[in-house]
């Protein structure tokens, strides 16, 4: 009876390592991670508000949306320029081009982490854009989210997008 349940005991273990390493972990870091800088491009374009509602909060309606999308073409907010002139201290990159920069990066890299495409790539230059912040932009936010975006950013990097990504298709139809 012993002998059975270590062998169901071994293959629920195997089960579960395999499945969570190799599908769930991954995918969910790759979501996780496309989610933190998809909101982040929110706020610096102008949007398109999906399924939209009113709440009422203390008598006042309040507009809300369940869905939000950058309005195509991108347009940036107005204050953004001046926000990267003034606030932020990126040396060497006019704020403009800056600004760009990072709407373009915060558009693009998260839809290749979601569809797992270019993944180690694109989590490796969300590590990279992760640090510009942390050194220039936000240097007192380190634990409080920069460190979790970086590891979250780096287990991507070093395990791969798992197997439920088009990198993973990919490399299966390349390899016949």
């Amino acid at each position: 009876m012993m002998n059975m349940l270590r062998v169901w005991h071994d293959a629920a273990v195997r089960f579960a390592t395999r499945w969570m390493a190799g599908d769930a972990l991954p995918f969910l870091a790759r979501l996780t991670l496309a989610g933190i800088f998809w909101r982040s491009l929110l706020t610096k374009v102008s949007t398109v508000n999906l399924l939209t509602y009113t709440e009422f909060i203390n008598d006042f309606p309040v507009e809300r949306a369940r869905l939000r999308l950058p309005d195509l073409p991108l347009e940036l907010k107005p204050a953004l320029v001046a926000q990267f002139r003034d606030d932020f201290a990126l040396p060497f990159i006019p704020p403009g081009w800056a600004a760009w920069a990072a709407v373009l990066a915060e558009f693009a890299l998260p839809i290749l982490l979601v569809a797992g495409l270019a993944t180690r790539l694109s989590a490796f230059a969300l590590v990279l854009m992760t640090l510009v912040i942390q050194v220039f932009v936000y240097p007192q936010a380190w634990w409080a989210t920069h460190a979790l975006w970086t590891v979250i950013g780096l287990y991507i990097v070093i395990t791969g997008p798992g197997r439920a990504s088009l990198d993973h298709l990919a490399g299966r139809l390349f390899a016949r």
